[in-house]
């Protein structure tokens, strides 16, 4: 009786009836009834349903596909807003989130104009969120302006030491993980051994990795008659350094021009990075050349657009669908006639599968190195520290597929994952160039192993 009514549902699913459709999602089929809802997409019952499905599965890929295609008869104006976020279409995000005009929607968009480098603008909707936020929110709002105020020169800022922007940085890691507070005043015991294994693996620095640390830890322990945490401390700190050993490098910009390739997935920070350290290098007298190759997404190529207006650098650019090698022949002869220093090629970042990647770079490195056969200096990988071994597996899988000559790690001042970096530089042998610690234009900065140990222990 069961195997018949389920039969039946599914028969009636497949005609495109939304209420088997519905019945089939309840019963957990997702996987059947996405099938069917993409076959019947453009239904105007089905197509909402598809969406929602969409939504849930955060795939906000093809969600924006289907806003694309279909508008404003899909979800709300918030729902709408936060997929046309997720995928980077923030002129689209901005427009939705205004439509809603509430505290967390106003707050959004002076989050996305100080993403992409628009401060003013930024600092006008922090403003306006300030008058309406609510009592408990004042104070957030109010941090958010005056950073932005001290970034705008509008208030004299104290320069912060590296250090000092790493132990910025790794707050949330701290906060979230709470490593430097177990050094303090205790025995060491093996409940302190366990203690420390358990909260590094919590800052992602890896199973492996953390239970091979501690049983060294306990070694060195008893071999050098260590009975102070305290002193423990200092061993961790030497150990951990260790491991980073060849992590750092710095990039490589001996060449001119020198050409550098920006690889990773979409949502990894790739763009701001390009535009961030187009402001660095120009501020180090540098010529510098920007070229959006990320031709899938026209916020992509908009969004470098206001960065290299924010830096004072050029750019090349063509519309949005434009094959990604032609933007970077075109860049490369404006780099060659223009007697350029750096080069900066932002890549698009929808390349799930390693033959389109490598096919896709292969074409790009192709016409590089047509114009400067000793190009590009680097190729670096973006990821972004939110998501912890969730961007160490995709470094294992560019690596394996890219010839990657190091990685940039963003976001580390929103993660509670920043131990992520020790399985890098451990198991990949990947050394980590750049690290942002902030969302400031100035935040973007070489990575210091001391200087990263120390911060993560303090």
């Amino acid at each position: 009786m069961l195997f018949f009514r389920k039969s039946e549902i599914e028969k009636r699913a497949e005609k495109g009836d939304k209420s088997a459709i519905l019945e089939l999602l309840r019963k957990g089929k997702k996987d059947k009834a996405r099938k069917l809802l993409e076959k019947f997409e453009g239904d105007p019952d089905l197509t909402p349903v598809l969406f929602d499905l969409y939504l849930q599965e955060e795939n906000y890929t093809q969600a924006y596909r289907l806003i694309e295609k279909f508008g404003d008869s899909l979800g709300t104006a918030k729902e709408r807003a936060l997929v046309c976020e997720k995928f980077g279409d923030y002129k689209r995000a901005v427009e939705e989130y205004l439509k809603v005009g509430d505290f967390e929607s106003i707050l959004k968009v002076a989050n996305i104009h100080y993403a992409t480098g628009n401060k003013e603008k930024a600092l006008e909707f922090y403003e306006r969120a300030l008058k309406i936020a609510p009592p408990l929110r004042k104070e957030e709002v109010q941090e958010k302006i005056q950073k932005v105020k001290k970034e705008l020169g509008l208030i004299e800022e104290k320069k912060e030491s590296i250090l000092e922007k790493f132990k910025k940085g790794l707050k949330k890691t701290k906060e979230a993980v709470e490593i430097g507070i177990i050094f303090r005043g205790r025995k060491v015991d093996e409940s302190l051994f366990e203690e420390l294994e358990e909260l590094l693996v919590k800052a992602d620095v890896g199973v492996k990795t953390a239970v091979a640390l501690v049983e060294d830890l306990r070694k060195e322990a008893i071999r050098k008659n260590i009975q102070l945490s305290d002193d423990l401390k200092e061993v961790t700190k030497g150990k951990i350094l260790s491991l980073l050993s060849n992590c750092e490098g710095e990039l490589d910009l001996s060449s001119k021009p020198s050409v550098v390739l920006f690889l990773g997935v979409n949502g990894s920070g790739k763009t701001t990075t390009v535009g961030k350290l187009a402001y660095k290098l120009k501020k180090e007298g540098k010529k510098v050349l920007l070229v959006a190759a990320d031709t899938f997404r026209s916020a992509a190529i908009e969004q470098l657009e206001v960065w290299a207006k924010r830096a004072g650098v050029d750019i090349v650019k063509k519309e949005e669908g434009s094959d990604p090698a032609s933007v970077v022949y075109a860049g490369m002869e404006k780099a060659k006639e223009g007697s350029y220093d750096v080069v900066l090629i932002d890549t698009a970042g929808r390349l799930h599968t390693k033959e389109p990647l490598i096919n896709e770079l292969r074409k790009i490195k192709k016409v590089i190195q047509k114009h400067f056969p000793q190009e590009p200096s680097e190729t670096l990988l973006v990821l972004d520290a939110t998501l912890g071994q969730n961007s160490f597996q995709q470094a294992r899988v560019f690596k394996e597929a890219v010839d990657v000559s190091g990685a940039v790690v963003t976001k580390l001042d929103g993660s509670a994952k920043g131990g992520f970096i020790v399985a890098i530089c451990k198991d990949l042998k990947l050394p980590v160039k750049l690290v942002g610690v902030g969302e400031g234009i100035e935040d973007l900065q070489p990575f210091s192993a001391k200087d990263y140990v120390e911060a993560l222990l303090e």
